[in-house]
């Protein structure tokens, strides 16, 4: 059973003035923000605080790797372009999609339309950095990958995909996965692709990502892990 309170738009953590002072603070000493915001009041409540440093002290400011919100779960259709706007990273964890779609239709309803909103995000020109959120949501990003791509749990549902127009390439998903969090760290020139001067990190899969169907994705596993150029796993025969 859900009881709806409308009067209830969830718990502030940090005021906006608590915010603006640190990270004001913060960008003096050099260092970018990273600010957790889950539902569309608070995503915006973030959203305001880091637009105006952007566009006031920021301005004058070098930072080492740029500002993120981590989650932008939910998201005003108004707000899609701001993060962009700002060069704001979305860092989101698509494996989360799996298993709370059914919680937001029935808690938001239409509202659910701008959850997990990577193609929207993507389109408007926002940077996207995946990750896992481990040890809340399982650690295997090929969960993620496939979530991101089809909008269905491991069972398939829901039919078609939740907001399926939201859906992400493989393509999209996988460099969310490996050049989205290299960029957000400022490591983009080490790491996050495998490219001549780079670490020779990668991982050999069982199956080609790009010529299996989607829905196959979760049943891939890891054949072999390097590490710098070092095998650290192998799958036994």
């Amino acid at each position: 059973m859900c009881i709806r309170d409308r009067d209830n738009s969830g718990i502030v953590v940090t005021s906006a003035d608590k915010l603006w002072s640190t990270i004001v603070a913060a960008g003096e000493a050099g260092f970018p923000m990273s600010v957790h915001a889950i539902g569309d009041r608070a995503v915006r409540a973030v959203l305001d605080v880091m637009g105006e440093w952007a566009t006031t002290r920021g301005a004058a400011t070098r930072l080492p790797m740029p500002q993120r919100i981590e989650h932008v779960q939910l998201i005003h259709p108004d707000d899609l372009g701001r993060l962009a706007e700002h060069g704001i990273v979305a860092s989101v964890q698509p494996v989360h999609l799996s298993s709370d779609w059914r919680t937001a239709d029935r808690v938001w309803g239409a509202r659910a339309r701008t959850t997990y909103a990577f193609r929207a995000l993507l389109d408007r020109g926002t940077a996207l950095a995946f990750g896992s959120d481990a040890p809340v949501a399982p650690l295997n990003p090929l969960l993620g990958i496939h979530a991101a791509v089809t909008r269905q749990d491991e069972v398939g549902e829901p039919a078609g995909g939740w907001y399926a127009a939201e859906r992400l390439t493989v393509a999209e998903a996988i460099e969310g996965y490996t050049l989205g969090p290299a960029r957000l760290s400022g490591k983009a020139d080490r790491l996050g692709s495998i490219t001549p001067g780079k670490y020779a990190d990668l991982v050999v899969l069982s199956e080609n990502l790009f010529e299996i169907e989607p829905a196959a994705i979760p049943n891939v596993t890891v054949w072999l892990t390097a590490f710098d150029g070092r095998v650290v796993y192998e799958e036994e025969e």
